[in-house]
């Protein structure tokens, strides 16, 4: 976003380096379409890290779960998931705690390191991030702040977090690896996703053809300094033509 402003005799420009992306649904509606074709948008301020989930068809009463890949190491398939022990857990391990699993394997050049879990009803409902771990609890950072909960009808939800949360600064260019999927309370997995994933729903085996790359937006510095100068030479042609004006007597 750029917009000018008027100071003396030099126009600034000022551009703004916040910055969002737009991901859109897979068009799969196994759960009724609210992911499937819906959308995710993503906008950070260097700091803080907003989500707009956009829901589609059907009610949002299921969880979304972001898997996040934003350092080395993590894990490549869910398969070594085996934490059952609350609702948003079992969202994240594709387990129903009774032996059922749902194993997720995610695209080549993706290892999963966080899950920010939206459970928006029924019980243990919010939003939260957790370091995914391998036979043994994932670890709970803390809320994202899901807003609203406790309805399925909502036309968007919001969500947000710290790149520090992830183990990120924020630093413009700065990048975080995503990928997604809609799952029921039991891990009972649809293949509602805003990435391509193919295999059988329900406690199957699904695998991701894609993930998504979030990148910290860079500064314009060039347009700036090139706006600073262009006031500069504006001020200095204003003031060359008042003096000629007062040398002819005007």
């Amino acid at each position: 976003m750029k917009q000018f402003f008027a100071v003396g005799l030099g126009i600034f420009l000022l551009v703004s380096h916040s910055r969002g992306a737009l991901y859109l649904g897979n068009g799969d509606t196994s759960f009724s379409g609210a992911v499937g074709l819906g959308s995710l948008s993503l906008t950070d301020n260097g700091t803080v890290i907003s989500g707009t989930f956009t829901r589609g068809t059907g009610s949002f009463l299921d969880s979304l779960v972001i898997f996040i890949d934003s350092k080395s190491g993590g894990f490549s398939t869910t398969s070594g998931f085996t934490d059952a022990s609350t609702r948003q857990a079992r969202n994240i391990s594709g387990l129903d705690g009774t032996g059922n699993r749902a194993t997720a394997t995610f695209a080549t050049g993706f290892s999963a390191d966080y899950a920010i879990v939206l459970a928006n009803h029924n019980s243990n409902h919010g939003g939260e991030l957790y370091q995914v771990v391998n036979n043994g609890t994932h670890i709970d950072i803390g809320s994202v702040n899901l807003s609203p909960i406790d309805s399925g009808t909502a036309s968007s939800y919001t969500f947000s977090l710290n790149w520090s949360d992830i183990g990120l600064t924020g630093a413009p260019g700065v990048s975080f690896k995503f990928e997604s999927t809609y799952i029921g309370d039991t891990g009972f997995r649809s293949l509602e996703s805003f990435e391509t994933l193919t295999g059988d729903p329900g406690w199957g085996d699904v695998t991701f053809g894609n993930f998504h790359t979030y990148v910290a937006p860079v500064p314009e510095t060039t347009n700036v300094a090139l706006a600073v100068f262009g006031a500069a030479a504006l001020g200095m042609g204003l003031l060359r033509r008042a003096r000629r004006f007062r040398s002819k007597g005007g």
